[in-house]
């Protein structure tokens, strides 16, 4: 959904025109092997959330507070470090999935919102974090991450699409009635349709990317 960007030594390089080295970039390279462990890693953890809350009986809220607990830590090492990690990297996604899962039901089911309003309240918060992030940043940076503050926003971001997400693949689930085949593929066809969006000259990559980050799940 974007371009990919340049090779990891590329951090070695001078920055063009004023000789300064760039700081090295810390998040995955976009492409087929991208979004192929994304969906698996996203998938696994919708899953680990279910296991939380349902198959230990820790109950959605407890659940959220044991994910976070292992996603915040990972979280701070993640900023701390100096490159890009893989394990680190793909490690965050799996754990920003589960929490994002817990998100989502505890909206549902803890505090009995339902699932579209959760979904409405999580599409809304999502929109704000990316529309923040534009705004003071200048761009929704997704292939070349350097400093802290867009790391920060990039890491907000995974967080809310992670919970809309969630929250989307259960409205449709019960909503449409589709089942987790259907439901995949839904996404599968929408993810097809954002890439042919991708295509257009002037098309809005970055979002289309943020969107398809979102949906590219399987719908358990």
């Amino acid at each position: 959904m974007t371009e990919t960007p340049a090779r990891a030594d590329s951090a070695h390089r001078p920055a063009a025109g004023n000789g300064v080295p760039r700081a090295p970039n810390k998040v995955a390279a976009v492409g087929v092997f991208f979004w192929i462990a994304k969906v698996v890693l996203t998938s696994a953890g919708d899953l680990s959330g279910d296991a939380l809350s349902i198959a230990l009986h820790l109950g959605y809220v407890l659940a959220l507070l044991v994910a976070a607990a292992v996603f915040l830590p990972l979280l701070v090492v993640q900023f701390n470090a100096r490159r890009f990690m893989p394990a680190l990297y793909w490690s965050l996604i799996f754990s920003a999935s589960t929490v994002g899962a817990e998100i989502s039901d505890s909206l549902d089911r803890a505090l009995h919102w339902g699932n579209p309003l959760g979904t409405a309240v999580l599409l809304g918060g999502t929109l704000v974090a990316l529309a923040s992030w534009r705004v003071n940043r200048g761009s929704l940076r997704v292939s070349r991450v350097h400093s802290r503050q867009d790391e920060g926003y990039y890491w907000l971001a995974v967080l809310c699409t992670s919970s809309l997400g969630s929250a989307l693949g259960d409205l449709v689930g019960d909503k449409l009635g589709v089942g987790v085949l259907g439901g995949t593929a839904l996404n599968a066809g929408v993810l097809l349709g954002l890439w042919a969006l991708s295509l257009i000259r002037r098309a809005p990559r970055e979002l289309l990317f943020w969107v398809a980050f979102a949906v590219s799940r399987v719908p358990f």
